[in-house]
């Protein structure tokens, strides 16, 4: 069974409506949605302990970020199996259940699917615009094998034995917008010889900015969300510069760091100069959809 591990910091509302598309998932024992912060009685009303799977309200007690949050939500799972979820995104009919089947079959480590990123939904969650599709591990691809690609690192709604993750908890040294938080345990467990893959077959869908009011790092100014990411790719190339460099990323940190960020403003130029790609209509999953 999966406990499934939810970060969440006022965005109650959207929580609300996105919360049955896991509670429908299958094999999933616990939903542990934690609170960076004091634990507010909205989210407390959420919790559903009779039901199966159950809902576990927690918080962090202070505002920490998400690494606080998740490394809290690993250590209150009991379950076999561990993985993430978002507050601003919902999983496709058999998303866990997909990244379950490789990790307990043993051909991955840690698993994670694709994200299609919405830029429109309508009010009934039925119909939806894909603007970009990331289908890809970061860092790219070391080999694909039997339809997963395998790589350094994953995208952040992964899966994996619980014991593993624990091992590799989330690190709070990324501070301000959280930038490569997520990364950090994956590619410490590469470092470490683990097998990290991506099946493209299995979709998460991301809901559209409008939607991505009240908390998490989208509710930065365009200044200081920079200046994190160069602040965190700096930490993040301080702890893994060993592995970094054999994926082909050379220090010093704040070269590393500063590479990144050119390589982030070029591709966003690029992206208002090019002619702008056609989003792709998508009928949507709907919770009852799942079991």
């Amino acid at each position: 069974m999966i406990d499934l591990i939810i970060p969440t910091y006022r965005r109650t509302a959207i929580l609300r409506r996105v919360l049955p598309y896991y509670l429908a998932q299958q094999y999933v024992s616990s939903i542990i949605i934690v609170e960076d912060g004091p634990l507010s009685p909205e989210v407390a009303a959420l919790a559903q302990e009779e039901m199966k799977p159950r809902i576990i309200t927690i918080a962090t007690g202070r505002q920490s970020g998400a690494p606080a949050a998740k490394r809290l939500g690993l250590e209150q799972a009991k379950a076999d199996f561990a993985a993430f979820g978002e507050d601003d995104a919902f999983p496709a009919p058999d998303y866990y259940a997909r990244l379950l089947a490789h990790v307990r079959e043993g051909r991955v480590d840690v698993a994670s699917g694709a994200v299609h990123y919405l830029c429109a939904i309508d009010e009934d969650w039925r119909e939806g615009s894909v603007a970009r599709v990331v289908d890809r591990p970061t860092f790219d691809i070391a080999h694909e094998e039997n339809g997963l690609m395998f790589g350094a690192a994953t995208l952040s709604v992964y899966l994996g034995r619980l014991a593993l993750l624990l091992q590799q908890p989330p690190d709070d040294g990324y501070r301000g917008n959280g930038w490569r938080e997520e990364t950090d345990p994956l590619i410490a467990l590469w470092g470490k010889g683990r097998r990290i893959a991506l099946d493209s077959s299995a979709v998460f869908y991301h809901l559209p900015k409008d939607y991505q009011q009240g908390g998490g790092q989208h509710a930065r100014s365009r200044f200081a969300y920079e200046y994190w990411c160069l602040r965190n790719d700096a930490y993040f190339f301080r702890k893994h510069g060993e592995s970094l460099k054999k994926l082909g990323f050379y220090g010093p940190a704040f070269l590393f760091a500063l590479k990144q960020a050119i390589a982030r403003w070029r591709g966003k130029i690029s992206s208002r100069l090019m002619p702008a790609v056609p989003s792709s209509a998508v009928t949507l999953p709907r919770p009852e959809m799942v079991g």
